[in-house]
């Protein structure tokens, strides 16, 4: 599958495009929104790969609290094909000009760009936030992390086997076996896995929409711990669907 088509289905953006322009309280405000908004669909247009048949969709844009600068989050077919891939356009208006900041999710990199993006900005009144004299509160997105592995670069490490005459081997107790899952979840878009179940762990992976993992355990504030063959590391409820077997049936 190509890298490009990885990550289907990231964000569920609410709304759809429409093409009438809106009508009513038509101020200058409303003036510069769409023209930012201009600006990011032609910028993407720029990425695109079949430009001639280019499809939007879920297309909204937003105040930052940062004065004259626009958030612009949507859907668009880049891949020349009826896969919509979500993006983030941070848009600052200066006189007559607009510099466009561009956030695609192309890969698994850019779609964790894009997921932290859309969270802190993709509402009125987004991005840093401002001091009361005027200046902008720094830090308020964590660094990524760098080279983050695609999905198909994963391999999952293989099962270790005890030697039947080593002492661990004896050790272990008849029919204790590994660690056995408690049910199964669901992603319902893509999710970071994480190293610890805090939101600032290390981005082990990025699990594709639709993948069905193994729960291995819980923690608080909504964190479960999920794998394939044994536990890999923590993932965040709001991007799953409720889990199923005794994890479900214990919450």
């Amino acid at each position: 599958m190509r890298k490009g088509l990885l990550l289907l289905g990231l964000l569920a953006l609410g709304g759809c495009w429409e093409d009438t322009p809106a009508k009513g309280q038509a101020g200058s405000g409303n003036d510069v929104m769409s023209k930012a908004r201009a600006a990011a669909e032609e910028r993407i247009r720029g990425l695109a790969r079949d430009r001639e048949n280019l499809r939007f969709r879920a297309v909204e844009t937003y105040r930052q609290a940062v004065a004259d600068t626009y958030a612009v989050c949507g859907q668009a077919t880049l891949a020349g094909d009826t896969i919509f891939i979500p993006f983030v356009s941070v848009v600052t208006a200066s006189g007559n000009d607009l510099a466009v900041e561009q956030y695609v999710a192309r890969n698994n990199v850019e779609a964790t760009r894009v997921y932290v993006e859309l969270v802190g900005r993709c509402f009125e009144g987004g991005g840093p936030q401002m001091r009361a004299n005027g200046t902008p509160v720094a830090g308020l997105t964590p660094p990524l992390p760098n080279g983050l592995p695609l999905l198909n670069e994963v391999t999952p490490e293989p099962p270790k086997v005890l030697d039947p005459t080593s002492p661990s081997a004896a050790s272990v107790p008849p029919g204790s076996g590994s660690m056995m899952p408690a049910g199964t979840l669901a992603m319902r878009q893509n999710g970071n896995i994480r190293s610890s179940p805090t939101g600032g762990g290390t981005v082990l992976r990025v699990a594709p929409n639709g993948a069905v993992l193994k729960v291995f355990g819980t923690a608080p504030g909504g964190w479960f711990q999920v794998g394939e063959a044994g536990p890999e590391g923590w993932v965040h409820r709001s991007m799953t669907t409720p889990p199923s077997g005794a994890i479900a049936s214990a919450q």
